[in-house]
């Protein structure tokens, strides 16, 4: 009988096939538990497997947010900066906000009020200067969506592929991401890799089977640096 793999194992056989399909891999890191596990996997798998290649790392920063976040990101991208390509994003996008009674959207580092951003724009961050395809108008997510495309060009490859960490014991929308029978993106037949229109841009969930336990036993049995915010949430 034929032993199942278990969630490592699965995993380190997804990125296999990811970085030997798509000639640019990039992990949208958020700074959170599940985005920083999977930047750990790719990281040590690229370390191990594929030296001397280059991983992408999109950061969108909300300004707005804890300093256990915004360090622990900085550490991450510092520590592994010789084999990361980082496109640190401080871009006055829409935001929804269900604080104010007001308006709808909020927007991080509003050019127009400056003298109210909560921290320094970080170093060597993108704006949106440095993105042709940004209009005011655009929210966060549409500027994730965008990113995609703008970035195939800058890379001038035929095959992008970002890793997205969702795992579906999260939520029923990230569940039915990955399981419902009416995902007619699948590319060929993975249930955990999405095609867009275009036919060289992937969405990929390489960690969609994890449950929370496997998280944190993999961060604990291999040492690797977290969000510590998840202490103070947890005492």
């Amino acid at each position: 009988m034929m032993r199942r793999l278990n969630v490592y194992e699965a995993v380190q056989r997804r990125l296999e096939y990811i970085f030997n399909y798509f000639e640019y891999v990039y992990v949208s890191f958020s700074g959170g538990k599940d985005s920083g596990l999977l930047l750990h996997l790719c990281i040590d798998y690229i370390r191990k497997h594929e030296p001397g290649r280059k991983l992408g790392v999109f950061h969108m920063d909300y300004e707005v947010q804890y300093k256990e976040t915004t360090d622990y990101v900085a550490r991450m991208l510092s520590d592994n900066r010789d084999i990361l390509e980082v496109y640190h994003c401080c871009v006055p996008f829409k935001v929804s906000t269900a604080t104010s009674m007001h308006q709808s959207y909020w927007r991080p580092w509003d050019p127009e009020l400056k003298e109210s951003w909560v921290r320094d724009m970080p170093d060597n961050c993108m704006t949106a200067n440095d993105f042709d395809f940004y209009t005011p108008e655009l929210w966060d997510y549409d500027f994730q969506f965008l990113f995609e495309s703008w970035l195939i060009r800058q890379k001038n490859c035929r095959r992008i592929c970002s890793l997205v960490g969702i795992r579906a014991q999260e939520s029923f929308n990230r569940w039915r991401t990955i399981y419902s029978d009416r995902n007619h993106h699948r590319f060929e037949g993975r249930r955990w890799i999405r095609q867009w229109a275009d036919a060289g841009i992937c969405n990929a969930y390489p960690i969609y089977d994890w449950l929370t336990t496997d998280v944190w036993t993999a961060n604990g049995r291999f040492g690797w640096p977290y969000n510590r915010l998840y202490d103070l949430f947890h005492r």
